[in-house]
């Protein structure tokens, strides 16, 4: 009896084992979201070249600044503090990002003015008043994703 209990336990650990050697790390397209003290607003996908096992992503905009205009307007205070987030892609689960590289730019009448952020992404808008597009590149081992936002900074 002692045998059979030692070889049954034995079957379950090896069992429970290959049950992790099977679970599916591909994820999806992250969202984009920026904090601004007391919420968070989704930004807009734009550009986006993404290859995973399960899911294969690529869209076209050719004009950027254009179509981030015509996105619902988002306003901000001269030097107000905001932070960026990506978020896992809900209906294909997980975030597992290897080495993600993050960039953001402002742009105003074909003027770009990157963003500095902190590690933890975290930055200050300008405190030069205006219409603005609110750039932001995502890049994985997965491709890239680029979203946008109609930025007023009043």
């Amino acid at each position: 009896m002692k045998k059979y209990s030692k070889l049954f336990i034995g079957l379950l650990f090896a069992l429970t084992l290959t049950g992790c050697f099977g679970e599916d790390y591909d994820v999806g397209v992250p969202t984009a979201h920026l904090y601004l003290g007391i919420g968070d607003i989704q930004l807009t996908e734009a550009n986006i070249s993404w290859q995973t096992q399960s899911e294969d992503v690529h869209e076209t905009i050719e004009d950027v600044q254009e179509f981030g205009l015509s996105q619902d307007e988002i306003k901000v205070l001269a030097n107000q503090e905001a932070t960026l987030d990506f978020k896992e892609n809900e209906k294909n689960g997980g975030d597992i990002w290897t080495d993600p590289e993050m960039s953001a730019v402002l742009i105003s009448d074909g003027k770009q003015i990157e963003i500095e952020m902190n590690d933890n992404r975290e930055f200050r808008f300008p405190s030069d008043k205006g219409n603005y597009v609110l750039e932001v590149i995502f890049k994985s081992n997965a491709g890239s994703a680029q979203y946008v936002g109609n930025i007023l900074i009043q």
